[in-house]
């Protein structure tokens, strides 16, 4: 087995880590987990140990029986397409743009098609004013913004490349805040840097599969892994016969390691750091596009945090605590009482609950 190590402020990282990989399926009306692995995220030959693109390997989820197709396509595949199924580049684009831009990171959490992002992330449209405005008591998208995320497709036909699937509705938590200066924007002050999306359900029955989340903190001195798309570049748009096409391209996933060096659970009342709402520090090296994907705790099992802000070159990261927003309102009109917590529970979004010590 291959085994690398780096000493990091005290600590020693062993590779290869791993990541905690269900298997959802649809069985009369219900979600279920059919299978549990831990997929080994190993590193490329040359690259970084505590930040590297993942070595694909082909995996096998479960040896069990499948009920279609469309199962056995999301039970065997590389590494890197298994978590592509639930690891998601969010992309945006305007109508009659050449190229669909990569703004961050997010990770599917439930069957449904609920997505965790950063707030940072789901705001950037109307942050950088090119898709969305405050208007009354929330902010819109443009009707010529497409918004949303990617999702690899692999058809029992043989049939691979890229679905676009468009943001249906969307939550982030905060308070808009005018400016009385002229020169000076509103601009939107933050509860957390945790946001949720909601996208469709994909065609022909596939079931999405979501990553399980955690609703502890993590230790100082414990261990981060993060997975996303760092540095992606913009993707060619063409259209044929109207029809949009999304050129082949390249999304490569990094994990990034580090070790969680402070804590900070009041960090929505006393702002000992930058990051907004309850927080915590890590030793990692976070690029560009990965704000927002996922930050896992218990040696990779489920995810603790979200990615919220890092300094360019450096590994010292800032990631959103996953539990205090679980708590959240998901509130939209005629509809009310909601929060992760409670979908969660009451099991009809697909949303997993993982046992043990430590989780």
């Amino acid at each position: 087995m291959l085994c690398r190590h780096r000493r990091q402020e005290g600590a020693l990282i062993t590779l290869p880590i791993s990541i905690l990989k269900t298997l959802w399926t649809r069985e009369n009306g219900s979600w279920a987990i059919s299978a549990l692995k831990s997929l080994e995220l190993r590193p490329n030959a040359n690259s970084e140990p505590d930040f590297y693109p993942i070595e694909s390997r082909v995996e096998l989820l479960s040896e069990g029986s499948f009920a279609n197709l469309h199962q056995v396509m999301a039970a065997v595949g590389s590494t890197e397409f298994l978590l592509k199924q639930s690891v998601l580049p969010i992309v945006s684009w305007k109508d009659g743009d050449a190229a669909i831009r990569c703004v961050g990171t997010g990770t599917l959490i439930s069957c449904s098609g609920y997505v965790m992002t950063a707030a940072h992330v789901l705001m950037d449209p109307i942050e950088a004013g090119y898709g969305a405005s405050w208007s009354g008591d929330g902010w819109a998208m443009h009707e010529d913004l497409n918004f949303g995320v990617l999702m690899p497709i692999r058809h029992p036909n043989g049939i691979r490349g890229t679905r676009y699937l468009g943001f249906e509705k969307y939550w982030t938590w905060g308070d808009w805040k005018k400016s009385p200066l002229v020169h000076e924007s509103d601009r939107f002050e933050y509860m957390t840097d945790i946001a949720v999306c909601k996208i469709p359900q994909q065609p022909d029955e596939v079931v999405h599969q979501p990553l399980s989340m955690s609703l502890n903190p993590f230790s100082i001195g414990e261990e981060a892994y993060s997975i996303g798309y760092a540095e992606m570049d913009d993707i060619p748009l063409t259209y044929i016969d109207g029809k949009l096409r999304i050129a082949k391209h390249r999304a490569d996933l990094f994990v990034s390691i580090g070790q969680v060096t402070d804590i900070f659970p009041l960090n929505h009342v006393e702002k000992a750091v930058s990051a907004p709402g309850p927080s915590f520090t890590f030793k990692a090296k976070i690029p560009g596009r990965m704000s927002g994907a996922p930050i896992f705790g218990a040696a990779g099992a489920i995810i603790r945090g979200v990615v919220s802000k890092s300094w360019s070159g450096e590994r010292d990261a800032t990631g959103a605590m996953l539990g205090p927003a679980m708590h959240l309102p998901l509130d939209e009109p005629g509809v009310g009482g909601r929060t992760l917590l409670t979908l969660m529970k009451d099991k009809a979004e697909g949303i997993g609950q993982v046992f043990g010590a430590g989780l």
